[in-house]
């Protein structure tokens, strides 16, 4: 489909559609009207990552996430926003709790020129779906890992290190039953840490209990239910890896609630290194995310991709850390790291 095929509906010649495609007003009302259904009827989607096309900028972009509930997204955003600001773009967010439908409608408005980019913090679609869409409009995915997604620029973490280095450290510290509580394959970076915490215990001559591997979610009150599962259980784990800093406090809550104490009577860890995980009591041991600079980083590929069609995609991993503080039982002469 082409700006020809667009013409010859509307009947009117290729520069007249570029004109109304290009928003001038040296256009009829009649003619502009006539194009627009034309576009409507052919379903036609300007190919706008085309050189000829960069005036048509709008000098704003998209940001998908599923939720502003998880503190996680905040500093993210931030650093999108800054590098967005100082080139002179504003950064619109969107949520969409999970809803493919909904996805979608907001994507269109890129597909449709209102937007110059997009940068998925989360989505329901395929990598497949995601990697088409790329070849339509700049993408790039921030912070979450999507399955089959090639051709696609990104930033994350290597989640599956993560987990490995999170069940580690409770393995060093003398725990030998480890849960995990996740949001399961709702997020491929779930996933990724749950494989590194089993193959950790693997590699400690551990056997992982598929019953300690609970899919609640990652918000306070997944947190919550978790705890109560495991209660309910004929024993409790000796360590338990949240794949969230929230649902790790909803854990630790339930557990002071019925007299089990973090980081004495049971190890507690999180993931993301919330603000709320230093003020916690007892303080939350955690896994950290460069948060900033994973916006920071994510921002600068999508100018990249915006301002360069034919940029080859790149995939950046940044480094994590533990945060070591007080809900998981230190054996004598561990090392802070």
């Amino acid at each position: 489909m082409t700006i020809k095929d667009v013409a010859k509906e509307a009947g009117v010649s290729a520069a007249t559609v570029s004109r109304v495609l290009n928003g001038t007003d040296r256009v009829r009302s009649e003619t502009v009207e006539s194009v627009q259904k034309a576009i409507e009827k052919l379903n036609y989607h300007p190919n706008f990552l085309g050189r000829t096309l960069r005036r048509l900028e709008t000098m704003k972009i998209l940001v998908v996430l599923p939720t502003i509930s998880n503190q996680f997204y905040s500093r993210v955003i931030r650093g999108i926003q800054s590098v967005a600001m100082q080139n002179g773009y504003h950064v619109m967010l969107v949520t969409t709790e999970n809803d493919t439908e909904a996805e979608t409608e907001y994507i269109e408005m890129v597909r449709r020129r209102l937007l110059d980019g997009i940068i998925f913090l989360f989505s329901s679609l395929t990598g497949e779906q995601i990697g088409r869409l790329s070849e339509e409009c700049p993408v790039v995915v921030a912070s979450e890992t999507i399955p089959g997604l090639s051709g696609v620029s990104s930033v994350t973490i290597d989640n599956y290190k993560a987990g490995y280095d999170a069940a580690g450290f409770l393995i060093q510290n003398g725990c030998r039953r480890i849960a995990y509580v996740s949001a399961g394959q709702l997020y491929g970076s779930s996933c990724e840490r749950g494989a590194g915490v089993r193959q950790a215990m693997l590699d400690a001559g551990l056997l992982p209990e598929d019953k300690l591997f609970l899919d609640e979610g990652l918000t306070y009150k997944a947190g919550r239910r978790a705890a109560d599962r495991l209660m309910q259980m004929d024993s409790l784990p000796d360590g338990i890896f949240s794949a969230s800093d929230a649902a790790a406090i909803g854990l630790m809550r339930t557990f002071l609630e019925h007299d089990i104490c973090p980081g004495r009577d049971i190890s507690v860890m999180g993931f993301d290194n919330n603000p709320i995980a230093e003020y916690y009591n007892p303080a939350l041991t955690t896994v950290a995310q460069p948060q900033r600079e994973i916006g920071l980083q994510a921002m600068e590929l999508l100018l990249q991709k915006m301002h360069d069609p034919s940029v080859k995609p790149v995939e950046i991993r940044l480094p994590h850390q533990l945060v070591i503080r007080d809900s998981v039982r230190l054996l004598h002469g561990t090392q802070e790291g």
